[in-house]
């Protein structure tokens, strides 16, 4: 009782001076006290740069847009992770975990990788990558710093308890995985089988994340895959005339959409101090939603090669950016992540988020209530 109320002092006292720290330098005060980010290309902000083989992008025209010109992000300015962070209240980008040298953790770090999925086989053909599971390695080097900077690991708990996680894993298990020759995967495995074997592995790491201490987890599904301007280049007799994609690629991605709730259901019954809420990445990633007022859905913005990828470097891109979903080959433009970003963060409809999104998780307090709410939650 006695190191409980402790340890609930010196949290209080760590979050007072925080708060007043931004108070001071006339900074907003975020809603969370941290944001920790797990993913993709999709959410990598330069962790690949550190690494010597490795598919790096922090070259221009990527970050024309940027306030510090190209730092590995694979778009022309701000990623969906930093849309998030903005709006939670962030004054200040996550910082990236690279190989262990970042020190201003306590507000989060982003572990996000370029070419990384929740498979530790998936990109290796392509050169070095923090693959899920590494992330999860370097979270706990995190973790362990932040205990010992706040005095023990009980503080350092109820401190990232608060925080806000979120997971955007699995497009390259299917894009630099199960979708290439290179691999074996798609001989081994069905699309269900494949799908399956993802989930399974994803179980296992986000039980590790919870024992980690992460308590409000937001886990994003896939997006469209087969709208990427680089699949529909390379996969021309498979793009359906309705809807210009290749939708065999679009349908086997939703099997493991299909799955995803059903796992962090599963979780949520079984952690009734934390709270997994899946975001719907297909659902916002539509013509009809999140596309609409685009007026170029499936063109790359800057100059790409033939089935390739990332921009040319030093090529010169289009200059209505705003107009474009996709920046290069299979990434967003700045505008479309802030349109992805906002109904992750605050949904339009039912469909974009259950049981919170991302604004709802961060004002959870997780008492017993909250418990049995989510505890009898239909997913």
């Amino acid at each position: 009782m006695e190191s409980g109320l402790k340890a609930l002092w010196v949290l209080s006292a760590v979050l007072l001076v925080s708060n007043w720290q931004h108070w001071t330098y006339g900074k907003a005060v975020p809603q969370v006290p941290c944001y920790f980010v797990f993913g993709d290309s999709l959410f990598d902000n330069g962790n690949n740069n550190y690494l010597d083989k490795s598919a790096k992008v922090n070259y221009l025209p990527y970050g024309i847009d940027f306030d510090t010109g190209a730092t590995g992000r694979c778009s022309n300015g701000l990623n969906i992770a930093d849309t998030i962070a903005e709006q939670l209240g962030f004054d200040s980008y996550i910082t990236d975990f690279g190989v262990g040298g970042c020190t201003n953790f306590l507000d989060g770090v982003n572990y996000g990788s370029n070419g990384a999925g929740i498979l530790d086989s998936t990109g290796s053909l392509a050169g070095e990558l923090f693959t899920m599971n590494a992330q999860l390695f370097n979270h706990n080097i995190t973790v362990s710093r932040i205990s010992k900077i706040l005095g023990s690991e009980e503080v350092a708990r109820k401190y990232l308890s608060q925080c806000i996680y979120v997971s955007d894993m699995g497009h390259n298990d299917y894009l630099n995985n199960y979708f290439l020759d290179d691999y074996n995967s798609s001989q081994l495995y069905t699309p269900e089988e494949f799908a399956q074997l993802l989930i399974e592995t994803y179980e296992t790491q986000l039980e590790k994340l919870y024992c980690s201490g992460a308590r409000k987890i937001a886990v994003l599904g896939l997006i469209r895959v087969g709208c990427m301007p680089h699949n529909i280049q390379n996969h021309r007799n498979d793009v359906d005339a309705s809807s210009s994609c290749v939708e065999k690629f679009n349908s086997d991605v939703q099997i493991f959409n299909d799955k995803l709730p059903t796992l962090l259901h599963k979780l949520n019954e079984k952690h009734a101090d934390a709270v997994f809420t899946y975001i719907n990445s297909y659902e916002i990633d539509s013509d009809d939603q999140t596309n609409a007022g685009f007026t170029h859905t499936r063109q790359s913005c800057c100059e790409v090669a033939s089935g390739s990828v990332p921009c040319t470097s030093l090529s010169v891109p289009c200059s209505n950016r705003s107009d474009y979903v996709y920046w290069d080959g299979a990434h967003f433009t700045e505008a479309k992540a802030w349109a992805f970003g906002k109904r992750a963060y605050k949904s339009l409809s039912q469909k974009d988020a259950h049981p919170y999104d991302i604004s709802e998780l961060a004002k959870l307090k997780l008492d017993d209530s909250d418990a049995y709410d989510i505890n009898h939650a239909q997913l």
